[in-house]
């Protein structure tokens, strides 16, 4: 008989749904952020307090007190059926409208995984400085940060060292992957930057 995981947050015994957590633990993580609930405040709350703290003249990050996303970014209703971040209206709010629409706030701390919405950390940036940066501060999610992954950076090294050797359906075999992705891996397709 196989044995269930169980839930990683303390003292919850339920089996795990996704991401190591039970179905509760990992919805309150898609929801707010993190497995602890938040407390709902309603948007006109939330724009206070945004406005309230866009002279914040602090270096410390300024984390967001409401809810976040999974990725840990802070959750901003803008309108009815309509959410965005709320570094991004902390951004609008202290430097004005973006450049473009398709312009996005900008961390200079690498912390907006956590939450900041401090006004001097932020700035406006096309998506390639954007992700350049999140290179730069190692808080990209590729790889083994990618939390659906299922190969390491020593899993794909290895892979790529028996190319020609071991036949590509036998390594997706082996590590439990589609042969596309060993054939991706191969070619550098996939984990490209590794070297």
């Amino acid at each position: 008989m196989a044995e269930h995981r169980i839930c990683s947050v303390e003292g919850c015994c339920n089996r795990v749904h996704g991401a190591g957590l039970c179905n509760t633990h990992y919805k309150r993580l898609k929801k707010h952020g993190d497995t602890e609930t938040r407390q709902r405040a309603a948007t006109g709350e939330r724009r206070i307090w945004l406005e309230a703290h866009v002279g914040y003249e602090g270096d410390d990050c300024l984390p967001w007190p409401y809810s976040r996303y999974h990725t840990g970014y802070g959750q901003f209703t803008i309108s009815e059926g309509v959410n965005g971040t709320a570094s991004r209206v902390m951004c609008e709010l202290a430097h004005g409208a973006p450049p473009t629409l398709s312009h996005e706030a900008a961390h200079s701390c690498g912390n907006g995984h956590e939450g900041c919405v401090n006004p001097r950390h932020l700035r406006w940036a096309t998506q390639s400085q954007n992700a350049a940066d999140k290179v730069r501060h190692g808080t990209d999610a590729r790889g083994e940060k990618q939390w659906m992954s299922k190969l390491t950076e020593a899993d794909v090294r290895r892979i790529r060292s028996l190319n020609g050797k071991k036949s590509q359906a036998a390594l997706a075999r082996e590590y439990d992957v589609h042969p596309t992705t060993i054939s991706d891996v191969m070619t550098g397709r996939r984990w490209g930057w590794l070297t």
